[in-house]
């Protein structure tokens, strides 16, 4: 989906998409939410957190992608009214300072970075790549979430931090691999302005964890189609949150928490219909490898110490994504690379608690502890 334009839909889709709004959407969110209520309640979980991934949950079970995207306004909408949002509530002047809408068109005309903290001033900068299943915009949640891990982080620590947070194309109508052009666009402009390679973080959350991965593997594997990024040095760290690794899902955790997460085996097997088809329609096995990187194990990964220092993920003990990251980590250490690879399980976790807790305005357990990590590296 080309910059900030919306799907077209005729009057036979609109008017379904009405009745879905006002009478399947409330059915399923009456179900699904007293069903995860009470998930919440037997097992002590913070409510407000698994209410919010029970919505989550009900929009990705209703809506079709375009459907979506239709609901919601495009990603640099988003990022435009979150800025204006921030700065009117905020007294500071030095905050306000970091709180300016500043948009960098890419070169393939249909992505930008949006810059969130002062770029100018900046000696670190997180390349960020967001989660939702490559059909969702970002949320403001997303925006909230970057702007107090790593902008706040970096104040805190006496360090310029800036985000170059990625608004890419959509599935369905742009596929494997336009996300990671455009992401090998993003990173080689951050490099063009003067940032060290290691002084890059590169992350991203759900289908930003499965980007952030297909970008790495590009650094050290080139894909034809995306513009080549020769590195004089490795990334300081890739920080994957909730990561969407592969195209199985029949893990213990998928099984387990199929019904309470913020996602469900139905869901995924979904956005892995809408977004991981190659745009060409080509039966490349190849060219949609990238897209499962857990799948495309190789010598890849054995290169992966010439890409980034370190690989952090972070994930909740209570969602179906958890075994992904578990195995994506053993995968790497098995080749025993000078990566350093941590995994960070939170036990009352579902998905993308981090996210929820930027769209609930709170800066919550999963926050604390990625900023715990981030100053690590400042």
């Amino acid at each position: 989906m080309a910059n900030n334009v919306k799907p077209h839909l005729s009057i036979g889709e609109k008017l379904k998409l009405i009745g879905l709004s006002l009478f399947v959407a409330p059915c399923m969110l009456a179900i699904v939410g007293a069903q995860v209520l009470l998930f919440a309640f037997r097992n002590n979980l913070n409510i407000r957190l698994y209410l919010l991934s029970a919505g989550v949950r009900v929009i990705f079970s209703t809506f079709t992608a375009r459907e979506i995207q239709t609901l919601l306004p495009p990603t640099e909408d988003v990022y435009r009214a979150w800025i204006q949002r921030k700065a009117r509530l905020t007294k500071d002047p030095a905050l306000k300072e970091r709180l300016q809408c500043d948009i960098k068109r890419l070169p393939d005309g249909n992505s930008s970075i949006l810059w969130v903290g002062n770029r100018h001033k900046a000696r670190k900068v997180v390349l960020y790549l967001h989660g939702g299943g490559y059909v969702m915009p970002s949320q403001a949640g997303h925006f909230e979430c970057v702007w107090n891990t790593f902008v706040l982080s970096g104040l805190e620590s006496d360090t310029e931090v800036t985000v170059a947070f990625l608004q890419y194309s959509l599935a369905p109508a742009s596929k494997v691999p336009v996300q990671l052009r455009q992401a090998a666009f993003a990173l080689s402009e951050i490099l063009k302005a003067g940032f060290s390679a290691k002084d890059i973080v590169i992350g991203g959350d759900s289908a930003g964890g499965n980007l952030t991965m297909q970008t790495l593997k590009h650094l050290v594997e080139p894909h034809p189609e995306a513009c080549h990024i020769a590195l004089d040095e490795p990334l300081s760290a890739a920080v994957l949150v909730s990561p969407w690794l592969s195209t199985e899902y029949s893990s213990s955790s998928c099984l387990e928490y199929d019904s309470s997460d913020m996602l469900s085996r139905a869901v995924m097997r979904s956005l892995t219909a809408d977004a991981s088809i190659y745009e060409q329609q080509s039966d490349s096995d190849e060219t949609n490898s990238w897209a499962k990187p857990l799948e495309c194990r190789g010598a890849w990964l054995g290169k992966l110490h010439n890409a980034v220092r370190k690989i952090h993920m972070t994930v909740g003990g209570r969602e179906i994504l958890a075994d992904q990251a578990t195995s994506m980590a053993k995968a790497i250490e098995a080749m025993k690379t000078d990566v350093q690879v941590t995994v960070e399980s939170d036990p009352n976790a579902a998905h993308d608690f981090i996210v929820a807790e930027g769209i609930l305005e709170q800066v919550g357990e999963a926050t604390i502890k990625m900023k715990q990590w981030f100053k690590g590296l400042l």
